[in-house]
């Protein structure tokens, strides 16, 4: 009986520092996520500033050098 629970004792301290570890790769990841969405929006702020810069109205576009 005491050996079932030195046992169990053995199996939860081993499921504890899984979950510890776990817990680190979580934290890990959801910074790297948030990085991420920071950059996306900082990449998509740029994106959408720089079309609308280089966007002339029909009126302002200069006739191709053809005509």
């Amino acid at each position: 009986m005491e050996n079932r629970i030195i046992d169990l004792e053995i199996r939860l301290t081993h499921q504890e520092d899984h979950i510890a570890e776990l817990d680190k790769v979580i934290y890990q990841q959801q910074q790297a996520i948030d990085l991420l969405q920071d950059q996306l929006k900082h990449l998509q702020n740029k994106l959408t500033n720089a079309s609308e810069a280089n966007i002339l109205s029909p009126s302002e576009e200069s006739p191709p050098p053809h005509y």
